[in-house]
């Protein structure tokens, strides 16, 4: 039965004022959670939107990241610990980072703090082909580190480096890296 006839007069006509306020924000919040877990088995209605044309400077960019994260590697730092109850010699990750192809003969760009104390290291490519790497050379105060791996030449993408005198204070820079294994972020 109505509101109206249970609760007759100006209490009645309150609570139905207060119901239907309250109603609105319920049903919007229903709908929400309809969108967002879906429903089991019935039809789903979603509202897809128009996708706009990108600007030129985000295509430019979208173009830069593309072109370039072939470049970028994933770097494992491993370290031999022994395991405190059987005492087998275990070797286990310790670290990780990017870096970048440097050139055809394997050479590999990255940060003093991601080789710090390994005892071996693998390098993982784009295409997911993992590699031992030996350091050939690094400077702890600049925190860089160069790496060489034996590579086929055609997997790796060396990175097209610029000429820092070039650079104009307020240019934009952008950082590809592939830190703990995120995909290219």
């Amino acid at each position: 039965r109505p509101l109206r006839d249970l609760v007759p007069g100006p209490v009645a006509e309150a609570a139905r004022r207060a119901l239907a306020a309250a109603a609105g924000p319920l049903v919007v919040a229903l709908a929400s959670a309809a969108l967002v877990l879906g429903d089991a088995g019935g039809a789903s209605a979603f509202v897809v939107a128009t996708p706009r044309k990108l600007q030129a400077d985000e295509l430019a960019t979208v173009r830069l990241f593309k072109d370039n994260t072939p470049s970028v590697v994933y770097i494992t730092n491993l370290a031999v610990r022994q395991d405190a109850f059987t005492l087998d010699v275990l070797e286990v990750p310790q670290g990780s980072g990017s870096g970048f192809v440097w050139d055809k003969l394997g050479h590999i760009v990255t940060n003093f703090h991601v080789i710090r104390g390994a005892s071996d290291l693998r390098v993982t490519l784009a295409d997911q082909s993992v590699y031992e790497a030996q350091v050939v050379g690094f400077d702890q105060d600049k925190d860089v580190a160069v790496l060489s791996i034996e590579a086929p030449k055609d997997k790796l993408r060396p990175l097209p480096v610029g000429v820092s005198a070039d650079l104009l204070v307020g240019q934009k820079v952008y950082a590809i890296g592939n830190p703990v294994s995120a995909s290219y972020t």
